[in-house]
Protein backbone atom coordinates (compact mmCIF):
# COMPACT_ATOMS: atom_id res chain seq x y z
CA UNK A 1 0.00 0.00 0.00
CA UNK A 2 1.50 3.30 -0.84
CA UNK A 3 0.40 6.42 0.37
CA UNK A 4 -0.89 9.98 -0.35
CA UNK A 5 -0.56 12.91 1.91
CA UNK A 6 -3.19 15.76 0.85
CA UNK A 7 -0.28 18.46 0.99
CA UNK A 8 2.31 16.40 -0.62
CA UNK A 9 2.93 16.45 -4.78
CA UNK A 10 4.07 12.66 -4.57
CA UNK A 11 1.85 10.25 -6.30
CA UNK A 12 0.94 8.41 -3.61
CA UNK A 13 -2.30 7.06 -1.73
CA UNK A 14 -2.74 8.61 1.98
CA UNK A 15 -4.71 11.52 2.52
CA UNK A 16 -4.49 13.91 6.35
CA UNK A 17 -8.09 14.58 6.14
CA UNK A 18 -7.81 17.92 7.35
CA UNK A 19 -10.16 20.18 4.87
CA UNK A 20 -8.97 23.73 4.94
CA UNK A 21 -11.54 24.49 2.87
CA UNK A 22 -14.74 23.47 3.00
CA UNK A 23 -17.08 24.47 -0.11
CA UNK A 24 -20.58 23.79 0.93
CA UNK A 25 -23.90 25.88 -0.73
CA UNK A 26 -24.99 28.08 2.47
CA UNK A 27 -28.16 28.78 0.71
CA UNK A 28 -29.77 25.90 2.00
CA UNK A 29 -32.90 24.36 3.27
CA UNK A 30 -31.78 26.05 6.92
CA UNK A 31 -30.70 29.40 8.39
CA UNK A 32 -33.30 30.15 10.55
CA UNK A 33 -33.38 29.13 14.09
CA UNK A 34 -35.75 26.29 14.88
CA UNK A 35 -39.39 27.36 15.51
CA UNK A 36 -42.98 26.15 14.57
CA UNK A 37 -43.83 26.33 11.23
CA UNK A 38 -47.29 27.74 10.26
CA UNK A 39 -49.21 24.21 8.85
CA UNK A 40 -51.47 25.06 5.96
CA UNK A 41 -53.13 21.88 5.71
CA UNK A 42 -53.79 18.54 7.68
CA UNK A 43 -54.41 15.28 5.73
CA UNK A 44 -54.30 13.02 8.79
CA UNK A 45 -50.94 12.44 10.52
CA UNK A 46 -49.40 14.27 7.58
CA UNK A 47 -49.12 18.25 7.25
CA UNK A 48 -48.34 20.76 4.12
CA UNK A 49 -46.83 23.53 5.70
CA UNK A 50 -46.78 27.17 4.58
CA UNK A 51 -42.88 27.28 3.74
CA UNK A 52 -43.33 24.01 1.93
CA UNK A 53 -46.16 25.26 -0.18
CA UNK A 54 -43.84 28.43 -1.52
CA UNK A 55 -40.93 25.90 -2.02
CA UNK A 56 -42.97 23.63 -4.13
CA UNK A 57 -44.50 25.92 -5.93
CA UNK A 58 -41.25 28.37 -6.62
CA UNK A 59 -38.36 26.40 -6.59
CA UNK A 60 -39.47 23.92 -9.22
CA UNK A 61 -41.21 24.36 -12.64
CA UNK A 62 -44.99 24.19 -12.43
CA UNK A 63 -47.34 22.70 -15.04
CA UNK A 64 -49.13 25.70 -17.38
CA UNK A 65 -52.33 25.01 -15.85
CA UNK A 66 -50.89 26.19 -12.41
CA UNK A 67 -48.24 29.11 -13.24
CA UNK A 68 -50.09 31.91 -12.59
CA UNK A 69 -50.53 33.50 -9.43
CA UNK A 70 -54.25 34.00 -9.34
CA UNK A 71 -56.75 31.91 -6.93
CA UNK A 72 -57.76 29.32 -9.50
CA UNK A 73 -53.80 28.36 -9.79
CA UNK A 74 -53.18 28.54 -6.39
CA UNK A 75 -55.73 26.27 -5.39
CA UNK A 76 -54.56 23.67 -8.09
CA UNK A 77 -51.15 23.77 -5.99
CA UNK A 78 -52.76 23.24 -2.65
CA UNK A 79 -55.05 20.39 -4.10
CA UNK A 80 -52.21 18.81 -5.92
CA UNK A 81 -50.01 18.69 -2.88
CA UNK A 82 -52.42 17.40 -0.73
CA UNK A 83 -53.07 14.62 -3.32
CA UNK A 84 -49.86 13.82 -3.13
CA UNK A 85 -50.18 13.10 0.78
CA UNK A 86 -53.20 11.05 0.03
CA UNK A 87 -51.40 9.12 -2.23
CA UNK A 88 -48.47 8.39 0.28
CA UNK A 89 -50.85 7.13 2.80
CA UNK A 90 -52.88 5.16 0.10
CA UNK A 91 -49.12 3.58 -0.58
CA UNK A 92 -48.98 2.97 3.18
CA UNK A 93 -45.30 2.06 4.74
CA UNK A 94 -45.28 -1.85 3.64
CA UNK A 95 -45.11 -1.23 -0.25
CA UNK A 96 -42.07 -2.80 -2.16
CA UNK A 97 -40.97 0.55 -2.70
CA UNK A 98 -40.74 1.80 1.52
CA UNK A 99 -38.71 -1.95 1.51
CA UNK A 100 -36.32 -1.04 -1.04
CA UNK A 101 -32.75 -0.57 1.02
CA UNK A 102 -32.19 1.69 -1.95
CA UNK A 103 -34.57 3.98 -1.22
CA UNK A 104 -34.24 3.75 2.30
CA UNK A 105 -30.65 5.02 1.83
CA UNK A 106 -31.59 7.49 -0.44
CA UNK A 107 -34.19 9.08 2.38
CA UNK A 108 -31.93 8.57 5.11
CA UNK A 109 -29.11 10.50 2.31
CA UNK A 110 -31.59 13.25 2.50
CA UNK A 111 -31.93 13.30 5.89
CA UNK A 112 -28.43 12.85 6.97
CA UNK A 113 -27.90 16.48 3.96
CA UNK A 114 -30.36 18.48 6.32
CA UNK A 115 -28.92 17.45 9.61
CA UNK A 116 -25.56 18.12 8.13
CA UNK A 117 -26.79 21.59 7.35
CA UNK A 118 -28.10 22.34 10.71
CA UNK A 119 -24.94 21.66 12.31
CA UNK A 120 -23.46 24.07 9.75
CA UNK A 121 -25.97 26.34 11.21
CA UNK A 122 -25.43 25.92 14.48
CA UNK A 123 -21.33 25.86 14.21
CA UNK A 124 -21.10 28.50 11.75
CA UNK A 125 -24.03 30.96 11.87
CA UNK A 126 -25.25 31.51 15.34
CA UNK A 127 -21.73 32.27 16.12
CA UNK A 128 -21.04 34.95 14.24
CA UNK A 129 -21.11 38.48 15.37
CA UNK A 130 -20.19 41.52 13.34
CA UNK A 131 -19.13 45.05 14.40
CA UNK A 132 -20.76 47.78 12.46
CA UNK A 133 -17.56 49.45 11.49
CA UNK A 134 -17.23 45.33 9.34
CA UNK A 135 -20.09 46.47 7.43
CA UNK A 136 -19.51 49.95 7.15
CA UNK A 137 -16.00 49.41 5.54
CA UNK A 138 -17.36 46.94 2.36
CA UNK A 139 -20.52 49.01 2.37
CA UNK A 140 -18.16 51.85 1.28
CA UNK A 141 -16.79 49.54 -1.67
CA UNK A 142 -19.75 47.51 -2.57
CA UNK A 143 -21.39 49.50 -5.80
CA UNK A 144 -18.24 49.19 -7.27
CA UNK A 145 -17.92 47.80 -10.65
CA UNK A 146 -14.06 47.38 -11.16
CA UNK A 147 -12.46 47.02 -14.43
CA UNK A 148 -9.65 44.38 -13.87
CA UNK A 149 -6.79 42.79 -16.67
CA UNK A 150 -5.93 39.44 -15.21
CA UNK A 151 -2.44 37.08 -15.47
CA UNK A 152 -3.68 33.22 -15.16
CA UNK A 153 -0.44 31.53 -13.54
CA UNK A 154 -0.55 27.56 -13.88
CA UNK A 155 1.79 26.68 -11.71
CA UNK A 156 2.44 27.06 -7.78
CA UNK A 157 6.48 28.17 -8.00
CA UNK A 158 5.71 30.43 -10.93
CA UNK A 159 3.19 32.05 -8.75
CA UNK A 160 5.91 32.73 -6.13
CA UNK A 161 8.45 34.14 -8.27
CA UNK A 162 5.75 36.36 -10.08
CA UNK A 163 4.89 37.40 -6.23
CA UNK A 164 8.36 38.29 -5.58
CA UNK A 165 8.95 40.34 -9.06
CA UNK A 166 5.85 42.14 -8.81
CA UNK A 167 6.59 42.99 -5.02
CA UNK A 168 9.90 44.49 -6.15
CA UNK A 169 8.12 46.24 -9.22
CA UNK A 170 3.98 46.46 -9.88
CA UNK A 171 5.04 47.82 -13.65
CA UNK A 172 6.75 43.70 -14.74
CA UNK A 173 2.67 43.49 -14.40
CA UNK A 174 2.13 43.47 -18.52
CA UNK A 175 5.49 42.04 -19.19
CA UNK A 176 4.99 38.83 -17.20
CA UNK A 177 1.96 38.35 -18.94
CA UNK A 178 3.91 38.25 -22.04
CA UNK A 179 6.38 36.58 -20.91
CA UNK A 180 4.06 34.21 -19.74
CA UNK A 181 2.01 33.56 -22.54
CA UNK A 182 3.37 35.23 -25.19
CA UNK A 183 0.80 37.74 -25.69
CA UNK A 184 0.66 41.44 -25.64
CA UNK A 185 -2.39 41.97 -25.34
CA UNK A 186 -3.86 41.12 -21.91
CA UNK A 187 -7.29 39.85 -21.19
CA UNK A 188 -9.70 41.93 -18.95
CA UNK A 189 -13.06 42.08 -17.09
CA UNK A 190 -15.70 43.53 -15.30
CA UNK A 191 -16.42 42.23 -11.51
CA UNK A 192 -19.12 43.98 -9.73
CA UNK A 193 -20.54 43.03 -6.06
CA UNK A 194 -22.67 40.71 -7.21
CA UNK A 195 -20.71 38.75 -9.72
CA UNK A 196 -20.34 35.54 -8.93
CA UNK A 197 -16.86 34.93 -8.76
CA UNK A 198 -14.39 32.85 -6.24
CA UNK A 199 -14.64 33.53 -2.89
CA UNK A 200 -10.79 34.69 -2.66
CA UNK A 201 -11.19 37.02 -5.87
CA UNK A 202 -14.43 38.32 -4.21
CA UNK A 203 -12.58 38.88 -0.75
CA UNK A 204 -9.90 40.51 -2.68
CA UNK A 205 -11.74 43.32 -4.79
CA UNK A 206 -14.24 44.36 -2.13
CA UNK A 207 -12.57 43.83 1.77
CA UNK A 208 -10.92 47.23 1.21
CA UNK A 209 -10.61 50.20 -0.74
CA UNK A 210 -8.42 49.71 -4.19
CA UNK A 211 -6.36 52.40 -6.52
CA UNK A 212 -6.11 52.73 -9.90
CA UNK A 213 -2.89 50.53 -10.82
CA UNK A 214 -2.66 48.26 -7.81
CA UNK A 215 -1.72 45.08 -8.31
CA UNK A 216 -3.69 42.38 -6.92
CA UNK A 217 -2.46 38.99 -6.21
CA UNK A 218 -1.36 36.57 -7.08
CA UNK A 219 -4.08 34.90 -5.43
CA UNK A 220 -4.32 30.73 -4.97
CA UNK A 221 -7.85 29.94 -6.43
CA UNK A 222 -6.52 26.08 -6.52
CA UNK A 223 -4.00 23.72 -6.95
CA UNK A 224 -1.42 24.98 -9.29
CA UNK A 225 -3.82 27.73 -10.32
CA UNK A 226 -3.41 31.16 -9.70
CA UNK A 227 -4.38 34.72 -10.69
CA UNK A 228 -3.13 38.12 -10.10
CA UNK A 229 -5.25 41.18 -10.68
CA UNK A 230 -4.35 44.58 -11.99
CA UNK A 231 -7.23 47.53 -11.28
CA UNK A 232 -7.64 49.47 -14.04
CA UNK A 233 -10.44 51.55 -12.62
CA UNK A 234 -14.02 51.43 -11.82
CA UNK A 235 -17.27 52.67 -11.80
CA UNK A 236 -19.38 53.27 -8.96
CA UNK A 237 -23.10 53.06 -8.31
CA UNK A 238 -23.88 55.37 -6.00
CA UNK A 239 -26.99 53.95 -3.18
CA UNK A 240 -29.23 57.07 -3.53
CA UNK A 241 -33.04 55.76 -1.98
CA UNK A 242 -33.13 55.43 2.02
CA UNK A 243 -34.70 51.74 0.29
CA UNK A 244 -31.40 51.06 -1.68
CA UNK A 245 -29.32 52.16 0.97
CA UNK A 246 -31.04 49.65 3.45
CA UNK A 247 -31.13 46.83 0.39
CA UNK A 248 -26.99 47.28 0.28
CA UNK A 249 -26.08 47.53 3.78
CA UNK A 250 -28.73 43.78 4.37
CA UNK A 251 -26.70 42.22 1.00
CA UNK A 252 -23.33 43.24 2.57
CA UNK A 253 -23.85 41.83 5.97
CA UNK A 254 -25.83 38.72 4.32
CA UNK A 255 -22.27 37.84 2.58
CA UNK A 256 -20.27 38.91 5.29
CA UNK A 257 -21.73 36.38 7.85
CA UNK A 258 -21.59 33.66 5.49
CA UNK A 259 -17.98 34.21 4.97
CA UNK A 260 -17.46 34.11 8.76
CA UNK A 261 -19.53 31.43 9.27
CA UNK A 262 -17.66 29.38 6.38
CA UNK A 263 -15.07 30.35 8.54
CA UNK A 264 -16.15 29.11 11.91
CA UNK A 265 -17.42 25.84 10.95
CA UNK A 266 -13.94 25.06 8.58
CA UNK A 267 -12.76 25.39 11.82
CA UNK A 268 -15.03 23.50 13.96
CA UNK A 269 -14.45 20.87 11.38
CA UNK A 270 -10.89 20.65 11.30
CA UNK A 271 -10.90 20.23 14.90
CA UNK A 272 -13.32 17.03 14.27
CA UNK A 273 -11.04 15.71 11.86
CA UNK A 274 -7.35 16.60 13.02
CA UNK A 275 -5.08 13.45 12.79
CA UNK A 276 -7.75 11.37 10.80
CA UNK A 277 -6.02 9.54 7.60
CA UNK A 278 -7.91 7.98 4.73
CA UNK A 279 -5.53 4.85 3.26
CA UNK A 280 -5.91 3.64 -0.24
CA UNK A 281 -5.58 0.00 -1.35
CA UNK A 282 -3.63 0.92 -4.71
CA UNK A 283 -4.97 -2.30 -6.51
CA UNK A 284 -8.43 -1.84 -6.29
CA UNK A 285 -8.60 2.06 -6.52
CA UNK A 286 -7.03 1.89 -10.12
CA UNK A 287 -9.50 -0.86 -10.77
CA UNK A 288 -12.42 1.52 -9.78
CA UNK A 289 -11.00 4.20 -11.39
CA UNK A 290 -10.94 2.06 -14.67
CA UNK A 291 -14.73 1.21 -13.84
CA UNK A 292 -16.28 4.22 -12.94
CA UNK A 293 -14.22 7.22 -14.85
CA UNK A 294 -16.63 6.04 -18.15
CA UNK A 295 -19.92 7.21 -15.68
CA UNK A 296 -18.40 10.74 -14.87
CA UNK A 297 -16.84 11.67 -18.24
CA UNK A 298 -20.00 11.39 -20.40
CA UNK A 299 -20.68 13.99 -22.33
CA UNK A 300 -23.47 16.23 -21.63
CA UNK A 301 -25.65 15.25 -24.15
CA UNK A 302 -24.77 11.55 -22.25
CA UNK A 303 -25.63 12.73 -19.05
CA UNK A 304 -28.99 14.41 -19.87
CA UNK A 305 -30.15 11.18 -21.33
CA UNK A 306 -29.30 9.11 -18.39
CA UNK A 307 -30.68 11.95 -16.31
CA UNK A 308 -33.92 11.38 -18.04
CA UNK A 309 -33.83 7.57 -18.19
CA UNK A 310 -33.18 7.63 -14.66
CA UNK A 311 -35.15 10.39 -13.18
CA UNK A 312 -37.28 9.58 -10.01
CA UNK A 313 -36.30 5.59 -10.85
CA UNK A 314 -38.62 3.67 -8.60
CA UNK A 315 -35.96 1.92 -6.76
CA UNK A 316 -34.36 5.55 -6.44
CA UNK A 317 -30.85 4.13 -7.11
CA UNK A 318 -28.46 7.18 -8.37
CA UNK A 319 -27.20 6.60 -11.93
CA UNK A 320 -24.20 5.90 -11.12
CA UNK A 321 -24.85 3.17 -8.88
CA UNK A 322 -27.28 1.63 -11.30
CA UNK A 323 -24.38 1.41 -13.92
CA UNK A 324 -22.20 0.85 -11.37
CA UNK A 325 -23.39 -2.90 -10.57
CA UNK A 326 -21.52 -4.25 -14.15
CA UNK A 327 -18.09 -4.79 -13.90
CA UNK A 328 -17.91 -4.39 -9.62
CA UNK A 329 -19.16 -7.72 -8.56
CA UNK A 330 -15.69 -9.28 -8.56
CA UNK A 331 -14.31 -6.61 -6.51
CA UNK A 332 -17.50 -5.86 -3.45
CA UNK A 333 -15.42 -7.85 -0.81
CA UNK A 334 -11.82 -5.61 -1.74
CA UNK A 335 -10.37 -3.60 0.64
CA UNK A 336 -11.01 -0.12 -0.62
CA UNK A 337 -9.81 2.19 1.81
CA UNK A 338 -8.92 2.64 5.07
CA UNK A 339 -9.66 5.20 7.41
CA UNK A 340 -8.36 5.12 11.89
CA UNK A 341 -9.55 1.40 12.70
CA UNK A 342 -11.88 1.08 10.02
CA UNK A 343 -11.37 -0.47 6.50
CA UNK A 344 -14.23 0.37 4.13
CA UNK A 345 -15.06 -2.34 1.39
CA UNK A 346 -16.09 -1.52 -2.56
CA UNK A 347 -19.35 -2.90 -1.12
CA UNK A 348 -19.32 -0.40 1.58
CA UNK A 349 -18.32 2.42 -0.36
CA UNK A 350 -21.28 1.34 -2.60
CA UNK A 351 -23.97 1.27 -0.25
CA UNK A 352 -22.51 4.37 1.11
CA UNK A 353 -22.79 6.10 -1.96
CA UNK A 354 -26.50 6.03 -1.94
CA UNK A 355 -26.63 8.06 1.16
CA UNK A 356 -23.66 10.14 -0.31
CA UNK A 357 -23.18 10.57 -3.86
CA UNK A 358 -19.66 11.65 -4.63
CA UNK A 359 -19.31 15.44 -4.75
CA UNK A 360 -16.31 16.82 -7.44
CA UNK A 361 -14.61 19.75 -6.04
CA UNK A 362 -14.31 21.38 -9.82
CA UNK A 363 -15.46 19.84 -13.05
CA UNK A 364 -13.55 16.92 -14.73
CA UNK A 365 -11.93 18.33 -18.43
CA UNK A 366 -9.93 15.44 -18.90
CA UNK A 367 -9.83 11.70 -17.97
CA UNK A 368 -6.29 11.87 -16.91
CA UNK A 369 -8.08 14.31 -13.78
CA UNK A 370 -10.62 12.12 -13.01
CA UNK A 371 -7.71 9.97 -10.64
CA UNK A 372 -7.09 12.81 -8.12
CA UNK A 373 -10.73 14.47 -8.30
CA UNK A 374 -12.08 10.82 -7.54
CA UNK A 375 -10.12 10.77 -4.47
CA UNK A 376 -10.76 13.66 -3.41
CA UNK A 377 -14.51 13.09 -3.86
CA UNK A 378 -14.04 10.10 -1.93
CA UNK A 379 -12.31 12.43 0.85
CA UNK A 380 -14.95 14.96 1.38
CA UNK A 381 -17.58 11.88 1.58
CA UNK A 382 -16.08 10.40 4.38
CA UNK A 383 -15.40 13.88 5.63
CA UNK A 384 -19.13 14.42 5.82
CA UNK A 385 -19.79 10.75 6.93
CA UNK A 386 -17.63 12.10 10.74
CA UNK A 387 -20.16 15.41 10.19
CA UNK A 388 -22.69 13.02 10.41
CA UNK A 389 -22.04 11.10 13.56
CA UNK A 390 -21.60 14.69 15.66
CA UNK A 391 -25.14 15.55 13.84
CA UNK A 392 -26.52 12.62 15.62
CA UNK A 393 -24.82 13.08 18.39
CA UNK A 394 -26.34 15.77 19.05
CA UNK A 395 -30.42 14.45 18.08
CA UNK A 396 -30.21 16.81 14.83
CA UNK A 397 -32.62 13.78 13.44
CA UNK A 398 -34.75 15.37 16.04
CA UNK A 399 -35.14 18.95 14.59
CA UNK A 400 -38.35 19.96 13.29
CA UNK A 401 -37.38 21.44 10.09
CA UNK A 402 -35.14 18.24 9.08
CA UNK A 403 -37.57 16.12 10.01
CA UNK A 404 -40.27 17.82 7.84
CA UNK A 405 -37.33 18.52 5.20
CA UNK A 406 -37.35 14.23 5.27
CA UNK A 407 -41.02 13.69 5.60
CA UNK A 408 -41.58 15.53 2.10
CA UNK A 409 -39.20 13.97 -0.32
CA UNK A 410 -40.50 10.48 1.65
CA UNK A 411 -44.04 11.52 0.41
CA UNK A 412 -43.51 12.91 -2.60
CA UNK A 413 -41.42 9.87 -3.83
CA UNK A 414 -44.02 7.66 -2.09
CA UNK A 415 -46.83 9.48 -3.66
CA UNK A 416 -45.32 9.10 -7.33
CA UNK A 417 -44.90 5.21 -6.85
CA UNK A 418 -48.21 4.68 -6.08
CA UNK A 419 -49.44 6.82 -8.71
CA UNK A 420 -47.18 5.04 -11.23
CA UNK A 421 -48.96 1.68 -9.36
CA UNK A 422 -52.61 3.12 -10.40
CA UNK A 423 -51.86 3.74 -13.90
CA UNK A 424 -49.91 0.45 -14.86
CA UNK A 425 -53.16 -1.17 -13.58
CA UNK A 426 -55.34 1.10 -16.23
CA UNK A 427 -52.88 1.98 -18.76
CA UNK A 428 -50.97 -0.90 -21.02
CA UNK A 429 -47.75 -0.22 -21.94
CA UNK A 430 -47.13 2.96 -19.91
CA UNK A 431 -45.39 5.40 -21.48
CA UNK A 432 -43.77 9.18 -20.57
CA UNK A 433 -47.39 10.53 -22.13
CA UNK A 434 -48.32 9.46 -17.95
CA UNK A 435 -47.99 13.44 -17.31
CA UNK A 436 -49.51 14.44 -19.51
CA UNK A 437 -52.88 16.62 -19.17
CA UNK A 438 -54.71 14.29 -21.06
CA UNK A 439 -53.93 11.49 -18.44
CA UNK A 440 -54.46 13.33 -15.96
CA UNK A 441 -57.78 14.89 -16.76
CA UNK A 442 -58.98 10.90 -17.83
CA UNK A 443 -57.52 9.02 -15.25
CA UNK A 444 -55.74 11.05 -12.21
CA UNK A 445 -58.55 13.46 -11.89
CA UNK A 446 -61.28 10.75 -10.97
CA UNK A 447 -58.85 8.89 -8.63
CA UNK A 448 -58.18 12.29 -6.21
CA UNK A 449 -61.73 13.26 -6.27
CA UNK A 450 -62.14 9.43 -4.79
CA UNK A 451 -59.03 10.24 -2.10
CA UNK A 452 -60.59 13.42 -1.52
CA UNK A 453 -64.07 11.97 -0.88
CA UNK A 454 -62.60 8.79 1.42
CA UNK A 455 -60.17 11.94 3.56
CA UNK A 456 -62.33 14.23 4.02
CA UNK A 457 -63.08 13.96 7.58
CA UNK A 458 -58.98 13.89 7.88
CA UNK A 459 -58.48 17.04 5.63
CA UNK A 460 -57.94 20.37 7.34
CA UNK A 461 -56.35 23.81 5.44
CA UNK A 462 -56.04 26.97 6.77
CA UNK A 463 -57.61 29.05 4.68
CA UNK A 464 -56.70 32.50 5.79
CA UNK A 465 -53.21 32.11 5.53
CA UNK A 466 -53.74 30.29 1.90
CA UNK A 467 -55.57 33.23 1.02
CA UNK A 468 -52.79 35.47 2.31
CA UNK A 469 -49.85 33.31 -0.26
CA UNK A 470 -48.86 35.62 -3.37
CA UNK A 471 -46.53 33.58 -5.92
CA UNK A 472 -44.43 34.92 -8.70
CA UNK A 473 -44.50 33.67 -12.36
CA UNK A 474 -41.46 32.94 -13.28
CA UNK A 475 -40.30 29.41 -13.88
CA UNK A 476 -37.59 28.26 -11.08
CA UNK A 477 -35.29 25.31 -10.46
CA UNK A 478 -33.77 25.71 -7.71
CA UNK A 479 -30.82 23.92 -6.69
CA UNK A 480 -27.56 23.88 -4.24
CA UNK A 481 -23.87 23.58 -4.78
CA UNK A 482 -21.47 21.22 -3.85
CA UNK A 483 -23.78 18.83 -1.89
CA UNK A 484 -24.91 15.13 -2.48
CA UNK A 485 -28.25 15.74 -3.55
CA UNK A 486 -28.73 19.52 -5.12
CA UNK A 487 -32.25 19.77 -5.89
CA UNK A 488 -33.76 21.56 -2.95
CA UNK A 489 -37.81 20.14 -3.50
CA UNK A 490 -39.02 17.25 -5.26
CA UNK A 491 -40.60 18.04 -8.85
CA UNK A 492 -44.39 19.50 -8.84
CA UNK A 493 -46.75 16.42 -8.19
CA UNK A 494 -48.57 16.18 -11.52
CA UNK A 495 -51.91 14.56 -10.56
CA UNK A 496 -54.84 16.81 -10.57
CA UNK A 497 -56.19 20.11 -12.51
CA UNK A 498 -59.02 20.18 -9.72
CA UNK A 499 -59.58 23.88 -8.64
CA UNK A 500 -62.20 22.84 -6.20
CA UNK A 501 -61.67 23.09 -2.58
CA UNK A 502 -65.02 21.63 -1.70
CA UNK A 503 -63.95 18.99 0.99
CA UNK A 504 -61.94 18.92 4.19
CA UNK A 505 -62.44 21.52 6.88
CA UNK A 506 -61.54 24.84 8.01
CA UNK A 507 -58.02 24.84 10.48
CA UNK A 508 -59.43 27.40 13.23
Amino acid sequence: MRFYQLRGKENSFKYILIILTLIISSCGIMKKEEQEEIILARVGDKTVSLNEFIRRAEYTVRPQYCNGDNNIHKKIILNSLIAEKMLALEAGETNELVQNKAFQNYIKGRQEQAMREWLLHEEGFQKVRLEESEIRKVYDVAGRTYNVQYIQIPDDSIAGIVKKELHNNERLFEAIHQQLLGEDDIPEREVSWKSKEHLMIHEALFSNSLTKGQIVGPLRIDEDFHIVMKILGWTDKLAVTESDQQQRWNDVKEKLTEKRAMENYNKYVGEIMVGKKLEFDQNTFYKMVKLISPLYMRSPEEKRDLFLKNAFNRDKENPELHDLGVGIGELLDNSFFRVEDRVWSVRDFKEELQRHPLVFRKKIQKKSDFAEQFKLAIVDMVRDRYMTQEAYKRGYQHVNVVKRYTQMWHDALLALHQKYQYLEERIPNLSDSLNSVAVIEEYLNPYIDELQEKYSDRVEVNVQQFNDIHLTRIDMFVTQQNVPFPVMVPAFPLVTTDYKLDYGKRIE
